[in-house]
């Protein structure tokens, strides 16, 4: 007659195990995969309430298949989702590599002097310093965010550091912010991780400039330069 008793206290370690493994198959952000992660382990410490039994009913492949379901289904409500689809990259993706220090040097200047040999699906870099003798480009680097690739280019002048990214592939969602027309390009400025921000469209892909220290019109005339 086996002496084993009935109430036990789940096996924390084996549960925390395999929600990181169901986790880790659900097609949401990492950030989210660790919440879900970490909001369950904590649930899976609590201990049951005095004069209650607890009696596992699923097996170690039912109990994964279980939790797996159960962060699909978290990941669903909080991404809005259908399909369990990741999320692309946002226009506040953009604005922090923009903010973000380069990671390699200032790309050469082409043959014409007005742009940089520095390009995003066709899309090139300028050269301000071709005609604003104060600004020159200090850095660069490459990034991928949601799948795509994303250049960055930092100038620096007299109103501190400015970086722009150009994001890959169709145009992203464009954010709430100012609209404002000015030589036929359509922007939108707004303020994001404390940085001012500007943001359009050329040749079908998103642009953004993004700065801590120059203000909104500085940004607005780079994003107009020609």
């Amino acid at each position: 007659m086996s002496t084993e008793p009935h109430d036990r206290e789940p096996d924390t370690e084996a549960i925390g195990a395999a929600i990181r493994a169901a986790a880790q198959t659900v097609d949401a952000p990492p950030h989210l995969r660790a919440r879900i992660a970490d909001e369950r382990l904590r649930a899976g410490r609590t201990a049951p309430a005095r004069g209650w039994t607890w009696r596992p009913s699923l097996r170690p492949a039912g109990l994964a298949a279980g939790l797996a379901a159960c962060a699909l289904a978290v990941a669903l409500a909080v991404t809005g989702l259908p399909g369990g689809g990741s999320a692309g990259p946002s226009v506040g993706d953009a604005v922090a590599l923009a903010l973000s220090r380069p990671t390699a040097p200032a790309p050469a200047v082409d043959a014409g002097g007005t742009s940089l040999r520095a390009s995003v699906g066709g899309v090139s870099f300028p050269n301000y310093r071709w005609s604003l003798k104060r600004w020159s480009t200090s850095g660069a680097r490459d990034d991928t965010v949601g799948g795509r690739a994303a250049k960055t280019v930092v100038y620096h002048g007299p109103k501190g550091d400015v970086g722009y990214t150009i994001v890959d592939g169709k145009p992203l969602d464009p954010p709430d912010g100012k609209v404002v027309n000015r030589n036929g390009v359509r922007l939108v400025v707004l303020r994001r991780d404390g940085a001012n921000v500007v943001t359009w469209q050329r040749n079908g892909h998103t642009c953004v400039l993004a700065s801590r220290h120059a203000d909104p019109e500085q940004l607005i005339q780079f994003a107009t330069w020609a």
